[in-house]
């Protein structure tokens, strides 16, 4: 399970960051996921491995231009790839008008379903291989956070339980790996006494813009990765004003501490921080504050979460990590 960086710039492109985009995949299967859709999103995915065939889902974290531009630009030529299977669009209500007058701007005519709904009606929802749970964030527009966890994994059988209770191995064994109930010789067979998830599911929560870490109180326990902005230093968010709703790198790293997250990632920063200097800054104020995993978001990159929920920056479709 990883996440790919499209977009790690706040507000504006850079020549080294696009505006926001996160894509959410797994390696050993096809559908994946898109966590904001910032002007210039589908040029960023052609330097990927991914296809716009098997994209199931966007996910729209609030209304600002940087999150969501590029929608109507990907949509259509989602159009193009040959799709007739739905696709799901989760978006604030304004960012769903704005798809809705593009298409009929455009005339468009897409040859598969457009299925959009708000994260206020998503809460959770089972997709392929993922639940996903929205959270309310606080920003100065309506924003949310998104947490995937797996859902998708094999089971392995407790042989030695099977054997010990005298159960004859035969076709209940392959139902039971399954996770199905049997009954076997007049008794009923409980797929989880006698097989178990053969890893721990992975969970990650990737977020909108969020001036306040603890509005992810409610989802925070059990995540194992947690993308966040961290748009300026403490400093210069207070010289800048807290008007901006964005958080700060000291304030994110506290909490990620606080609360042991096992890996943090930094992203949305503002351009103002420069490659080599402007990022070392940011980088000291993070370790300052977070002794766990960390990563800075730079585009391409890809953050992976083995299946012994250990977070690695894997070399990426852009650059080296």
């Amino acid at each position: 399970m990883q996440v790919q960086i499209l977009g790690s710039s706040s507000g504006t492109p850079t020549k080294q960051r696009n505006v926001s985009g996160y894509a959410v995949s797994r390696e050993d299967l096809k559908p994946w996921y898109l966590v904001d859709c910032g002007e210039a999103t589908q040029h960023q995915i052609l330097k990927t491995r991914l296809s716009l065939f098997h994209l199931e889902a966007i996910l729209i974290t609030h209304k600002h231009g940087d999150h969501c531009y590029g929608l109507p630009g990907l949509i259509a030529s989602a159009g193009l790839s040959g799709r007739t299977h739905p696709l799901i669009v989760v978006a604030p209500a304004e960012v769903l008008a704005f798809i809705r007058a593009a298409m009929a701007m455009s005339e468009w005519n897409l040859p598969f379903q457009l299925q959009l709904s708000t994260p206020e009606a998503l809460r959770e929802h089972s997709f392929s291989w993922v639940a996903i749970q929205s959270c309310p964030l606080q920003h100065r527009v309506p924003s949310f956070g998104y947490k995937f966890t797996e859902t998708h994994i094999s089971r392995k059988l407790d042989i030695e339980k099977l054997q010990a209770q005298q159960i004859a191995s035969g076709a209940h064994y392959n139902r039971l790996q399954r996770g199905e109930d049997v009954v076997y010789n007049g008794q009923q067979l409980l797929a989880k006494t006698y097989s178990y998830l053969a890893w721990q599911p992975r969970v990650m929560v990737i977020c909108g813009d969020n001036e306040t870490p603890s509005c992810l109180d409610p989802v925070i326990d059990g995540v194992h990765l947690l993308v966040h902005e961290a748009t300026f230093l403490a400093d210069d968010l207070h010289k800048v004003g807290s008007h901006t709703g964005h958080s700060d790198v000291r304030r994110i790293s506290a909490y990620a501490q606080e609360k042991a997250i096992p890996a943090l990632l930094l992203t949305h920063f503002s351009a103002r921080y420069a490659p080599g200097e402007g990022m070392q800054r940011l980088i000291d104020e993070a370790t300052e504050h977070y002794t766990h995993r960390l990563f800075f978001a730079a585009d391409g990159m890809r953050i992976k979460l083995s299946k012994t929920l250990e977070a690695e920056c894997v070399q990426n479709d852009f650059n080296d990590c």
